[in-house]
């Protein structure tokens, strides 16, 4: 309810007219106005924005809506990044959501860093071994041979040759003679280390 004009007096939602003439009132009422709010999650970014222009966040995370208006959203995740997924929302399809403005609500996207995996073979000649392990305890080869990364992500590779062998190498995404080897993570990568026996 909005208000009243041309009472003689007003209480709240009463009127009191005294008719000592022909009278006119009038009674305003405005539609109910909800809020939506858009939060974002995660460790990646990227942008949300509606429909109509009301939200696009990024700059504008909040807009009201008159009851009953039906909203759809899309979220965007920017480069180096993938999206992860809604909560809030009363109907979802890939990367929309919709939300039907019955009381204010709250709907949040998630936003992930793209991540690629790096995977580590051993080659053996005249049964050569050896353990492949990375600065941050991810590949440790042996046991652990491939590991997932942040996109963007500078991963070093050590290979340590056993006892009666030699490290020949590496080959694959990393090419080099030296017994560390130095990979970033902008795409699935794979490396392949070769180790010979020694007489």
């Amino acid at each position: 309810f909005g208000g009243w004009s041309g009472c003689d007096g007003v209480s709240g939602l009463t009127c009191t007219v005294t008719m000592n003439a022909s009278r006119s009132v009038t009674a305003t009422f405005n539609v109910q106005r909800f809020t939506l709010t858009v939060g974002k999650d995660g460790t990646g970014t990227g942008t949300v924005t509606s429909a109509d222009g009301g939200i696009s966040c990024g700059a504008t995370c909040a807009a009201p809506y008159d009851g009953g208006t039906l909203v759809t959203l899309t979220a965007s995740p920017s480069g180096g990044s993938t999206f992860g997924g809604w909560s809030g929302c009363d109907g979802v399809s890939g990367t929309t959501c919709t939300v039907t403005m019955n009381a204010s609500r709250s709907v949040t996207a998630t936003f992930n860093v793209q991540r690629f995996t790096l995977t580590v073979r051993k080659a053996s000649v005249a049964l050569g071994n050896g353990t492949v392990t990375s600065s941050d305890g991810g590949i440790d080869c042996g046991a652990t041979c491939a590991a997932a990364y942040d996109r963007g992500t500078v991963v070093t590779l050590t290979a340590t040759p056993d006892f009666g062998a030699v490290f020949m190498g590496w080959s694959g995404d990393c090419s080099n003679l030296l017994g560390t080897c130095t990979v970033t993570m902008t795409a699935n990568r794979s490396v392949t280390a070769t180790f010979a026996g020694v007489d």
